[in-house]
């Protein structure tokens, strides 16, 4: 911790009073990374500190990162061993000076205008402690798979947080009060995945939300993410968050969800790599569904890779005839 601080006083040193203090953590993302910086630092009508930590890459990410820095004086690096996102963002929020914080995810891009946009929604009377924007999912090849539209009322907006225990937006997307993260508590290290969902509920309870209703952000999908080889996981953990927010509610301790999340974080932390190829057929099959109108050559490629891996998906063997059809002999719209 006392190298943290001496790094963040010759950081603030640099830029003294800014209004936002974005946060990232990157592990192994030297392929997207350089687009990621670029997004946040060349956003204007804004005085910020990007925040990058490094949770122990053993690609090219330190190297891109030094240099970066190197560039831009408002771009502070820290390096440290692999210890996941939850505790990279950690970390990374408590270095933040601004009374402000943004996300940034490593293979993510902020569009142009997203922080003066949700700063402006931030200083509004009503001064809500979460913000969020609308998104688009892309893949690798730069298409759209589909856009994360808000509810426009912002107490429908709230609700759905609260009641419905989902998070509105992709993690990178949201600016948060600083004061207001520091009173919830942070990030929980008892979550080794969903730490956004405990974190923007707790947030919620807290305050408002404010909704920039503008598409800001664009997030990145692939067959091999999170969400899909760790589904099972992110439920249980959504689970377990409700559990907490509905003891909040009560008045009651939360330990033993708490310590329930630990123990499947403990599992996670120390799980052996898989020796045999991830299996990514879920994520296959969703991206070759969501485009097999749209994109019907690209969806049956995605379509094949997904059969490959199980040959006896009659799901995907079907939707796979339907796009070689519309392939062939294209729909009049599609």
């Amino acid at each position: 911790m006392g190298e943290l601080l001496a790094t963040v006083v010759e950081f603030r040193s640099v830029t003294p009073s800014p209004e936002i203090s974005v946060v990232m953590g990157v592990y192994n993302n030297a392929d997207a990374l350089p687009a990621a910086l670029e997004s946040v630092l060349s956003q204007e009508g804004v005085e910020l500190e990007f925040i990058v930590v490094n949770d122990g890459s053993t690609d090219g990410t330190a190297a891109i990162l030094d240099e970066a820095a190197r560039q831009d004086a408002r771009l502070k690096v820290v390096h440290k061993k692999n210890e996941g996102l939850t505790r990279a963002l950690m970390d990374g929020c408590a270095l933040a000076s601004a009374p402000w914080i943004a996300r940034q995810d490593a293979d993510d891009v902020s569009l142009p205008g997203r922080l003066k946009a949700q700063l402006a929604r931030a200083q509004q009377p009503d001064a809500p402690d979460l913000v969020v924007c609308a998104a688009r999912c892309q893949i690798a090849e730069g298409v759209t798979l589909y856009t994360v539209a808000l509810p426009p009322d912002e107490t429908a907006a709230r609700k759905k947080i609260v009641e419905q225990w989902k998070t509105l937006c992709p993690h990178g997307a949201i600016l948060m009060r600083t004061a207001a993260y520091q009173q919830a508590g942070g990030y929980r290290p008892h979550f080794y995945f969903a730490q956004d969902l405990d974190l923007v509920m707790r947030l919620a309870e807290r305050g408002g939300v404010g909704v920039v209703p503008e598409t800001l952000y664009s997030f990145r999908y692939s067959p091999d993410s999170i969400s899909g080889r760790h589904h099972k996981q992110q439920e249980a953990y959504r689970r377990l968050i409700g559990a907490c927010h509905n003891a909040r509610l009560r008045g009651e301790s939360e330990a033993p969800w708490l310590a329930e999340a630990e123990v499947l974080s403990s599992r996670l932390r120390h799980r052996r790599r898989p020796a045999r190829p991830r299996d990514e057929f879920a994520g296959l099959y969703f991206v070759g569904c969501c485009l097999r109108h749209r994109e019907p050559p690209l969806a049956r490629a995605y379509l094949a890779r997904a059969l490959r891996q199980r040959p006896w998906s009659l799901p995907a063997l079907l939707r796979w005839l339907g796009a070689t059809w519309r392939s062939s002999f294209p729909v009049q719209g599609d």
